[in-house]
């Protein structure tokens, strides 16, 4: 059954449930690093973020945010991907990769360096979305309805 269905996919597909992988990792690390800021600055459940104004408010709730502005996008940056994918397969994989990688950089360096430390990670992350989410769609639309 499942290579009947492997059949009907582009070559190359496996580039974007490679990503797919890549990305259920990328959100392990940044829940990790949630979980280890927890700790570390003694924030408990079930509170979402730290209080403003307590001790070391600040530097949890960059981690917090980090990961929480990943979730925030994810499932549509995925889909976009996996959809995409079945007419650009590697375009879209090179897209999605860009995009786990500039999450990962993006939590780093939010975790590390407060909403400054942010800004590298951001600007990879939208060279992977921003062709997903609006280049390959409109591109796709374009071939299918008026070609």
């Amino acid at each position: 059954m499942v290579t009947n269905f492997v059949s009907f996919l582009p070559p190359k597909y496996g580039y974007v449930f490679a990503v797919l992988g890549a990305s259920s990792f990328m959100n392990v690390f940044l829940t990790i690093q949630v979980v280890m800021a927890r700790k570390k600055y003694n924030v408990q459940y079930p509170n979402l973020y730290a209080v403003p104004g307590t001790k070391f408010a600040d530097e949890f709730n960059s981690v917090q945010r980090a990961h929480q502005n990943t979730l925030e996008s994810m499932s549509t940056v995925l889909i976009m991907m996996v959809m995409c994918g079945l007419i650009y397969p590697v375009t879209s994989a090179v897209c999605g990769g860009i995009w786990v990688v500039g999450r990962v950089v993006y939590g780093a360096g939010y975790a590390g360096g407060g909403p400054e430390g942010r800004r590298l990670g951001g600007i990879l992350s939208h060279l992977g979305d921003v062709p997903l989410l609006y280049v390959l769609p409109i591109k796709i639309a374009y071939d299918l309805l008026l070609k």
